[in-house]
């Protein structure tokens, strides 16, 4: 048994009347991601009402067994036996995967992907596989792959048993599971990746291993080196005898506390009068774990709880009162046995709180209300001619609706980023993983920290797990869901179902919710009593006839060319009417956005019923206008004529114009507009100014709260910004766009060669998506677009020729702010860059990025 002691002097400076350890906020904790997250903990103790256990162990006393030696233990293949025993998978064993070339040098084996065969998806997939004797599936938990690549992938995936039916990887886990694909970095960097090696459904744990593969996908042609190969056992990433980790059970992942059986951790207890302690339990696949809550007070020990769990699929919920007698000094306690000694015992999102909760008006609930690709465009609260949107029509006569809200990128990743820590996608660290997003950096504060460090419980719904932990979401969330729901279409109201699960099960106040649904997000797929109101059932049958035609039709895949002319292509080589494919595809997202408005409907009338509406603010908004990232962009495809392929900007209307509504019943006077441009980047400095909690140290956003509240002021111009790490120069390259007002500017940001014209060789808008580097070039069109949204929102015609000195002006001024998102980002970096300069600091200051 290991002992961790902390002197109780410090908890007699943390004690306040009924509260635990109040000292023990997330700024102290051990797994607190970035130390300076405000609020400090002199503000954060001051209403006592919720307490996160899991960031107060480093004020517990801490008794823990050793891990197990089992744990310890590895199984490794360094670069002489990647030679000798790993063999390729390749289309020999499958025509849909790719060709596959190894080629073994000293220092690495480098894996070369090549088309398949028989292409299936946007990705090519390929391995390499090595046979193993005497392991067990039970028994390993990891592979840990050290690779580099100065390619673009979409992800690396782990299986076993090739020789199996389903075995073998599909593209699709590649995008939406990051969990059991992690993205590969492009920049030449040699990393590490930790892939779980999780058992096939219906798979015994004393599975014999009889081979194991390593796969990488690829939206063409690509390479990789890998130095190692080191396959982990169970258990293995919990070595330390105590601490806290984010734990994934069932989809569901929480700030999980985990000490080693036999286990007690205890912490001083103040008076505790109306108390409770909610908490999950699960333990590791394979062991077994009683778990006990107790106090101690008065000379006596009270068992609150005990329970076996030997489930390790789920999270098992349960809450426990506290003694309303309890008198200081007192303990609470958490205990775990096993017949297993070192067996891990698994607590997650233990949170204190009133019991019955107490309503603050000046702690007000919030909840970050995201339709993912929820154009405004397609709402009828918006102008829209279609009556897609009656609900929300009616609340914005209870809450200020701003009608130019953009969202700051094109698709989910960059866009997600940017409004959860209001600094930009480039700032952050643009796409370095491939096709994903880097993930936030450490450095960075995330909305769901800010809230939790002030004190409120922090959880997030989403069925799109690009808006999850593959981007670092789950940073300050006790409790983060990201995974897609049983209908696509449907999401709304599901995500809901788990919100109010959440709630009977942390019933304590304040909370801090973020929801982002799939409603209106392709693919479209209506339900009753909503199909049907536009598109009839044999316009639903030809599209789905069309879409079959252009799956199978010879031709550029998606991940070879852009979306726009991979559609132009395809309806023009299988003889479909654009205008009828299009219009189709409206149809149904406008089917989708009725469903969308009815679970709007029904979230407000749940917290009305439940007493929560008077004290809850509300934000309802999107990540991108309905042309999501990698599918038909139907807005602009219903244009006729057709506007060039270099037209556009990431500022398109149908790309960017978002819903944005704000809702605080009694706080904010309803049925206001405001038509100032405004962005999403705004919504966390807004939302932190509403509740009164301090503004982060860095933003590049501003607080929206004064035009809230009625007031003037002076509203910032728009900043769009997307970009991608460009594999051949190692630098930054995409678009970085202002909204000014009338105008528009788009400047695409790319290397330039000493003898090209350096206002020239524009790339397809966005040059920062996720393919980026296959869109095709239009090397005479200008760096600089100027648009003239106030009648041409949608960014059809650049007016370049007739105003050449805004072409001017823009392109000194975003070249400027390109440079301040490069001094601004030194902050973000995990490389040991330069300190900022004197003169960056104050451009920082001037743009209002820094105090």
């Amino acid at each position: 048994m290991k002992r961790l002691e902390v002197p109780n002097s410090i908890f007699g400076l943390c004690a306040i009347t009924m509260t635990v350890f109040a000292c023990g906020d997330a700024a102290d904790s051990p797994t607190a991601p970035n130390p300076q997250a405000p609020p400090p903990p002199s503000q954060t103790l001051e209403v006592p009402s919720i307490v996160h256990l899991a960031d107060a162990l480093s004020r517990a006393d801490v008794s823990s067994a050793e891990p197990p030696a089992a744990a310890k233990r590895k199984h490794t293949w360094t670069v002489a036996k990647l030679r000798d025993q790993w063999r390729k998978v390749s289309s020999a064993d499958d025509p849909a995967l790719a060709e596959v070339e190894i080629e073994a040098t000293e220092q690495a084996v480098r894996l070369s992907l090549a088309r398949p065969l028989k292409k299936e998806g946007p990705l090519w997939i390929g391995g390499l596989a090595v046979d193993v004797s005497d392991l067990r599936l039970n028994d390993w938990k990891t592979l840990l792959v050290r690779a580099r690549s100065s390619d673009r992938f979409a992800g690396i995936m782990v299986s076993y048993n090739l020789d199996e039916e389903g075995a073998l990887p599909t593209w699709r886990p590649f995008f939406m599971s990051p969990d059991l694909a992690p993205p590969v970095f492009s920049d030449g960097s040699e990393q590490t990746y930790a892939i779980p090696l999780r058992g096939r459904e219906g798979a015994a744990p004393e599975t014999a291993l009889t081979s194991i593969g390593v796969f990488f996908a690829s939206p063409g042609a690509a390479s990789v080196d890998i130095t190692s190969i080191e396959l982990v056992p169970r258990g293995a990433d919990f070595l330390e005898p105590a601490g806290v980790r984010a734990v994934t059970r069932g989809g569901t992942t929480r700030n999980t506390l985990f000490a080693h059986a036999p286990l007690r951790i205890g912490w001083p207890l103040a008076a505790a009068p109306d108390r409770r302690l909610d908490f999950g339990l699960t333990t590791i696949e394979g062991e077994e774990v009683t778990y006990r809550v107790r106090v101690e007070h008065g000379g006596s020990s009270d068992l609150l709880f005990e329970e076996t769990i030997h489930d390790s699929e789920v999270w098992h919920q349960r809450s426990v009162e506290l003694p309303a007698d309890v008198t200081p000094p007192a303990v609470l306690s958490l205990e775990a046995q096993s017949e297993s000694e070192g067996a891990v015992a698994l607590w997650g999102a233990p949170i204190l709180s009133r019991n019955p909760p107490s309503n603050d008006p000046a702690r007000p609930n919030v909840i970050f209300y995201v339709i993912d690709g929820g154009d405004a465009n397609l709402m009828s609260a918006f102008g829209y001619e279609r009556t897609t949107t009656p609900f929300l029509e009616k609340l914005a006569k209870e809450g200020v609706l701003f009608t130019r809200a953009h969202s700051n990128s094109t698709w989910t990743q960059p866009s997600t980023v940017s409004f959860m820590t209001s600094l930009q996608h480039s700032v952050l660290g643009g796409l370095r993983r491939g096709v994903h997003s880097t993930s936030v950096p450490t450095e960075a504060t995330t909305f769901a920290e800010h809230f939790r460090a002030a004190g409120y419980q922090t959880a997030s719904f989403t069925a799109n797990p690009n808006a999850g932990r593959i981007i670092g979401m789950e940073r300050g969330m006790d409790l983060m869901r990201d995974v897609e729901t049983e209908h696509h279409s449907t999401s709304s109201l599901e995500l809901q179902e788990e919100l109010w699960r959440f709630r009977d099960s942390y019933p304590g106040t304040p909370y801090w919710v973020h929801i982002q649904t799939t409603d209106v997000h392709e693919p479209n797929q209506p339900e009753a009593p909503f199909a049907g109101r536009f598109a009839s059932p044999e316009q639903r049958q030809q599209l789905a006839t069309w879409d079959e035609q252009i799956q199978s039709s010879t031709g550029p895949g998606i991940g070879s060319t852009s979306i726009a002319a991979y559609y132009d292509d395809a309806l023009a080589r299988v003889g479909i009417d654009r205008q009828a494919y299009f219009g189709t595809r409206r149809d149904l997202y406008d089917e989708t956005m009725l469903h969308q408005d009815h679970a709007l409907e029904q979230l407000v009338t749940d917290l009305k019923e439940r007493g929560e509406w008077q004290n809850t603010l509300l934000v309802i908004g999107s990540d991108h206008g309905h042309p999501a990232g990698t599918f038909a962009r139907f807005g602009r495809g219903l244009f006729d004529p057709q506007p060039e392929p270099w037209q556009g900007a990431l500022f398109d209307a149908y790309a960017t114009r978002i819903p944005l509504l704000v809702v605080w019943p009694g706080q904010l006077e309803g049925g206001r507009i405001i038509e100032a441009p405004v962005s999403m980047i705004d919504v966390l400095p807004t939302v932190l100014d509403l509740v009164g909690l301090p503004q982060p140290d860095t933003l590049q956003g501003q607080s929206l709260a004064p035009l809230l509240r009625g007031n003037e002021m002076q509203v910032r111009p728009v900043i769009l910004d997307e970009f991608r790490v460009d594999e051949a120069t190692g630098e930054m390259i995409g678009n970085l766009e202002i909204i000014d007002g009338r105008w528009g500017a788009s400047l695409e940001i790319a290397p330039v060669a000493e003898d090209a014209d350096a206002t020239l060789g524009r790339h397809s808008v966005p040059a920062g998506g996720r393919w980026g580097v296959v869109h095709p070039l239009f090397e005479d069109v200008p760096r600089l677009l100027l648009y003239d949204l106030e009648n041409d929102p949608f960014a059809l015609r650049a007016v370049n020729a007739d105003h050449p000195e805004l072409v001017t002006r823009y392109t000194a001024l975003l070249l400027e702010r390109w440079q301040a998102h490069r001094s601004l980002a030194q902050k973000f970096e995990d490389s040991e860059a330069a300190p900022l300069s004197p003169e960056q600091l104050e451009q920082l200051r001037i743009l209002g990025y820094i105090d």
